[in-house]
């Protein structure tokens, strides 16, 4: 059955398919091989047919941390991967599935040891794919992830920023430079995700050194980050907040906002010192003129 679960990026893979045209069932002629890292550093082949029956007396694989593109154009390779783990106490070799629009697309078994988990890849072809939305997702025997694959003919707006360090007193602050395809803003996010501020609108292309004036202060050192978003609604109003995020939305890469943050120093405005002038007491004293007589003739 599908279960609805979040998009989560995987970064280690350590299997990858043929690349079946999505849609077009496997017939059991691709296969894979890779290495199952036990205590024993032993290998287990996986193969991509799956003729075991369902195992009841067992509990099914796990399926978690689905990562699959969001968007791609007619013709791309997709490459979708998920973590499935063994929860049961002894070794196991059970089928996992890519399902794509509720068909199965290919099929493999897959060995693992007691409590293992490792990162299963199947790698498609979205040639032939009318533009759309489409779901398609991971499978183990009783749980699953899922996702949507949108195909268009247009490729996804792309953005990317620069977020420097900086000092600042703590009323605004500068984004080194901001890339944005199609237009749109930046803004600035503090440590607990909340916007504190985002620029004008900007024009699609290259800007440096944006000034973002912060709705309220930052009256200490703290660590910011900057997001281009989208102008959705293409009134050159950032319109994120006001509307809970239905409109001018950041920019992706395969699903994950666009983002660089950067630690601002606040200071103070420097303080220009008090200049007092001093004038000297101008004390003029005149000498005491002596005159001496040296004598004096009386008549």
């Amino acid at each position: 059955m599908y279960l609805t679960g979040t998009l989560v990026v995987v970064v280690a893979v350590t299997a990858a398919a043929a690349s079946p045209g999505i849609g077009a069932v496997d017939d059991g002629t691709h296969a894979t091989d890779r290495a199952v890292q036990t205590a024993q550093q032993s290998q287990h082949a996986q193969t991509q047919t799956c003729p075991l029956p369902a195992n009841t007396s067992s509990e099914s694989f796990d399926v978690s941390n689905l990562s699959a593109p969001s968007t791609v154009q007619p013709g791309d390779e997709v490459m979708v991967s998920a973590d499935v783990t063994n929860p049961n106490d002894a070794p196991l070799i059970q089928c996992v599935e890519f399902r794509f629009e509720g068909d199965v697309v290919e099929r493999r078994g897959w060995a693992l040891n007691p409590n293992e988990t490792e990162t299963i890849t199947f790698t498609v072809s979205a040639d032939g794919l009318d533009e759309g939305t489409y779901i398609h997702g991971i499978e183990a025997r009783d749980t699953g992830e899922v996702t949507t694959l949108t195909v268009s003919e247009t490729p996804p707006p792309t953005a990317s920023v620069v977020f420097d360090n900086q000092t600042t007193d703590g009323a605004s602050v500068t984004v080194a430079n901001a890339t944005l395809s199609d237009g749109g803003f930046v803004a600035i996010h503090n440590e607990s995700g909340a916007i504190v501020g985002a620029s004008a609108y900007l024009a699609p292309g290259t800007h440096t050194n944006v000034s973002v004036v912060l709705d309220t202060p930052v009256v200490e050192n703290t660590t910011l980050t900057a997001m281009p978003h989208l102008d959705t609604n293409a009134n050159e109003t950032f319109d994120f907040v006001q509307t809970n995020g239905s409109e001018d939305g950041p920019y992706t890469d395969d699903g994950t906002p666009v983002t660089d943050e950067g630690l601002v120093t606040v200071v103070s405005e420097p303080t220009t010192p008090n200049e007092t002038t001093t004038t000297p007491n101008e004390t003029a004293t005149t000498p005491n003129e002596t005159t001496t007589v040296q004598s004096v003739l009386v008549v």
